[in-house]
């Protein structure tokens, strides 16, 4: 079938389909790596580490593990930030053909409880000032093996420990095993690598089962939508990771840096450490940063003239306004956007328009991709970027980029094809099905780029999970589907829009009214910092709702607007029955672990200050 997205993947340089995809366990990425790019690996408060090292670690680790009893199977849980600790571990649990299950440390203990319960780990690994919790989850683990690391054992300073009895040390089980892992047959396209639980913003959390083929084929997918620009960076250069590697968007971007892009990793063990990132910035010259846009929020609060860097916004909508004030205050940085679930491990979609507009659009890119990225100009700008280095090779890449990106801002026909507040076109074999929401009619790609019609989007693919724990297929349609609760409109060339998701979406009195569309237009607003548009249920109209908004002004604002303002602002900008019947101003906006607006939370605050308040009149 021609998919509308083949235009953009002609264009772009972009396989039409990567089958077949390798038959390879995910940890195979960082054995390749490590002898393919000796000289590339991680870099975390100080302390730079090769790939090769890291490897042993991991290959130490396995060992440990089966010491310790973990078979092949097995489930092995990780409270950890982002560190070289999560990158060990991730590849030591496969190693040893156990199930890695990443958790946040941020999350509430029932949460944690529960997951445990779910997913009885035989391990457990976390930092030393997690410990009580660990303690705490120990009833809920298959055997009490509690293991511990500071941040700092991976640093370039030395480290004190506390003498702690019951509990084993990270690097002290990797020092005393030797660096053979166990031998275990892994089956990539039925054998579990990660069992990845969902984020819980609609219920309790869900268990993906994520095979070594998911995940593996998920990487392949990202690096073929860079397109061949990736040919020339792959071993090349350094990329800043200022994201949770707990979450399924950090998880995956890990491996992709691995195993795709042979990148050094400069981690960012706090994702609120704007002001580190930065100094990473001027230190390594990386190529890449990948965040979350509250990150590209915070950053635009800091000088970033010097700032070079092609930004990656994922698991939370990027607003339109972010994306032109980090470019316009960075030093010719630029923010794409990408989409995914944790059910598709989690990347669909990618927004090529921006790579597009820099290259000064449609002709543009095929003069690009004739000149610069035939195999001869290939082989040389990877023979220069080995002799200049990855800190020297990526403030050259970067100056030649942001000239690109400023030039194009002042090109009415560059502009033109960028098309921001979109989540791009599918990654290869990424099959979409659209259906209206309230008869689950399929509609075709036509009626949704000819007609403007909207639905709710369902995906499948090689990445796809293969299901909900314990239960293949489970979470899944008869055909296979995931059904996302996204509701999107396409255009003519493949870009999907996200409209709302089914559960955001408020109907009052019968109209529609998608929240994602009134946060556009409430982050369009100089004063707001963040925003959020909820519905809650109408005590005075059974089975319609009532519109609320809450908004965080930015600091310079408070006291100088008002809820009035934003009231009389949103009337000229939405139809009447979407204004909202009040505008609530916060303090602090509620934020997930991985700093999405928890519209959840604000949906329960609001309906029980809305029962306290009739409970008091009646």
């Amino acid at each position: 079938m021609d998919y509308p997205w083949f235009k953009e993947y002609d264009l772009c340089g972009i396989p039409r389909t990567l089958e077949p995809y390798p038959s390879i366990p995910t940890h195979g990425f960082l054995d390749q790596v490590a002898d393919s790019h000796p000289r590339m690996g991680c870099v975390q408060l100080g302390l730079e580490m090769t790939y090769r090292e890291v490897r042993e670690h991991a290959d130490r680790l396995a060992n440990a593990l089966a010491a310790l009893g973990v078979e092949k199977g097995d489930r092995v849980v990780t409270l950890l930030p982002s560190s070289i600790q999560f990158v060990v571990a991730d590849s030591g649990i496969s190693k040893a053909g156990a199930v890695h299950v990443p958790c946040s440390f941020l999350e509430a203990r029932d949460t944690l409880a529960h997951k445990l319960s779910e997913s009885s780990p035989k391990a457990l690994i976390c930092l030393e000032e997690h410990l009580a919790t660990a303690e705490y989850l120990k009833e809920f683990m298959a055997a009490p093996n509690i293991i511990i690391t500071k941040l700092d054992d991976y640093s370039g300073w030395s480290t004190k420990r506390a003498g702690l009895p019951d509990v084993l040390w990270l690097t002290e089980i990797i020092d005393q095993a030797a660096p053979r892992p166990p031998k275990v047959e892994i089956d990539p396209a039925r054998d579990l690598e990660t069992l990845l639980f969902t984020g819980g913003t609609t219920g309790l959390p869900k268990g993906c089962m994520l095979t070594h083929r998911n995940l593996v084929a998920n990487v392949l997918q990202n690096i073929a939508v860079f397109g061949p620009v990736t040919k020339v960076l792959k071993g090349n250069i350094n990329v800043i990771m200022g994201l949770p590697f707990f979450h399924s968007y950090g998880h995956c971007i890990m491996h992709t840096m691995i195993g795709g892009m042979a990148a050094t990793m400069l981690i960012v063990p706090d994702p609120r450490d704007v002001k580190a990132m930065l100094d990473i910035m001027h230190k390594y010259n990386p190529v890449l940063q990948f965040g979350v846009p509250t990150q590209f929020m915070k950053m635009l609060e800091e000088d970033l003239h010097a700032a070079r860097v092609i930004g990656i916004s994922g698991s939370a909508a990027l607003p339109p306004t972010v994306q032109e004030k980090f470019e316009e205050s960075s030093g010719g940085g630029f923010v794409s956007e990408g989409y995914g679930l944790s059910e598709l491990s989690p990347v669909t979609h990618f927004n090529v328009s921006t790579n597009l507009r820099v290259m000064g659009g449609r002709k543009g890119v095929r003069i690009f991709n004739a000149v610069l990225f035939n195999p001869v100009s290939i082989a040389l700008t990877r023979a220069q970027a080995k002799l200049l280095g990855p800190k020297r090779f990526g403030k050259m890449f970067t100056g030649i980029i942001s000239f690109l990106a400023k030039r194009s801002r002042k090109s009415e026909e560059a502009r033109k094809v960028e098309k921001k507040a979109t989540i791009g076109i599918p990654l290869p074999d990424t099959e979409v099905r659209v259906v209206e929401v309230d008869s689950g009619r399929v509609l075709s790609f036509e009626e949704l780029y000819r007609e403007g019609k909207v639905g709710e989007m369902l995906l499948k693919g090689p990445q796809r999970m293969l299901g909900y724990w314990p239960e293949p297929g489970k979470g899944l349609d008869e055909e296979g589907f995931v059904h996302t609760g996204d509701v999107v409109k396409m255009d003519e060339n493949g870009y999907f829009s996200i409209v709302d998701r089914t559960k955001d979406m408020v109907i009052v009195s019968g109209y529609k009214v998608y929240t994602r569309e009134v946060d556009d237009i409430l982050y369009d607003h100089p004063a707001t910092e963040l925003a959020a548009t909820i519905g809650v249920p109408d005590p005075e109209r059974p089975g319609s709702e009532r519109v609320w908004v809450f908004v965080q002004v930015k600091e310079e604002y408070k006291g100088k607007v008002t809820e009035e303002d934003y009231l009389n602002y949103l009337k000229e900008k939405v139809a009447k029955y979407a204004v909202p019947r009040e505008v609530v101003f916060l303090d602090e906006m509620p934020l997930t672990e991985v700093f999405k607006v928890n519209k959840k939370a604000l949906r329960e605050m609001q309906i029980k200050k809305l029962q306290l308040e009739q409970a008091a009149e009646g």
